[in-house]
């Protein structure tokens, strides 16, 4: 699925960036007129964006969970106080490198060039972008966790960990799972991640670290997992977001359920996963 640039620098906001609301209101937004709108209505449901500003580079990067805008007039809920009308689209924001931006300059180094149009497609290299800015979110988060006030260095050091999928909260999760992929039974500890379900961004210190708030899954799964592609129903039973290809289900050799029974704790993050992602 192609990927896509989202600038928030919009000419009628005198280039003024809203990135920080869009983010905060879980939305992606473009205005004046029916070419804006038509360029934030080509991003299919389930893409991947990467919304970026002038002055900072790329911010959060989410995944779109509607199959189109919706128009917003002045005083029904614009972002930019100088718009009289915005197009809205849902996303669920995944990466929120607001403290630690990924520079144009990385951006360079792997697409060949700055994005400039409200909407850019992003046929080459999505993957790799992906990558250099979920390394740069982890790393904002990880920042933030180590400048707060709390009880002891011990708990930074544990959130460290599991925002990093490592440390007590992945042996936690091996102990869980039995050392094995909750999906495919695959014990190649290599490949495992501990997976958040209910989205770092979105949790609470306890959250984080709870057991039951995450599953064990080769890092292909745990790609999907993350970026909404895929989910499970209470039964285990695997969910696709309808935009994964007929092709890739087969290659992937999904949907498969998970190997063993969800406790309540359990059932209740992947609901909440579902819901965020719109599975």
């Amino acid at each position: 699925m192609t990927s896509y640039f989202v600038n928030s620098d919009a000419v009628s906001n005198e280039n003024e960036s809203y990135h920080s609301e869009w983010i905060d209101r879980g939305i992606a937004v473009t205005s004046g007129g029916s070419e804006y709108r038509e360029q934030i209505d080509s991003m299919p449901k389930g893409s991947t964006i990467f919304l970026h500003g002038r002055g900072f580079g790329i911010v959060g990067a989410g995944t779109v969970l509607d199959d189109q805008s919706a128009s917003v007039r002045r005083g029904a809920g614009t972002v930019s106080p100088s718009e009289d009308e915005e197009f809205h689209r849902k996303v669920a924001w995944f990466a929120d490198l607001r403290k630690n931006p990924l520079p144009y300059k990385e951006v360079i180094r792997i697409w060949g060039t700055n994005p400039r149009l409200a909407v850019h497609p992003i046929v080459n290299n999505g993957i790799a972008l992906l990558d250099l800015v979920q390394a740069y979110a982890e790393q904002a988060d990880i920042e933030i966790v180590r400048k707060r006030q709390l009880s002891g260095p011990t708990n930074v050091d544990a959130l460290v960990q599991a925002r990093r999928g490592q440390g007590q909260y992945r042996k936690d999760m091996l102990k869980l799972w039995q050392g094995r992929c909750a999906v495919t039974d695959c014990g190649v500890a290599a490949v495992l991640r501990a997976s958040h379900a209910l989205p770092w961004c979105l949790s609470t210190d306890q959250q984080r670290l709870d057991v039951n708030n995450g599953l064990l899954l080769t890092a292909t799964l745990d790609a999907l997992f993350d970026r909404g592609l895929i989910g499970f129903n209470d039964d285990g039973s695997m969910v696709c977001s309808p935009h994964l290809q007929p092709v890739d289900r087969k290659l992937l050799n999904i949907p498969t359920p998970l190997q063993k029974q969800l406790n309540p704790a359990q059932q209740q993050y992947l609901r909440d996963h579902r819901r965020i992602f719109g599975l």
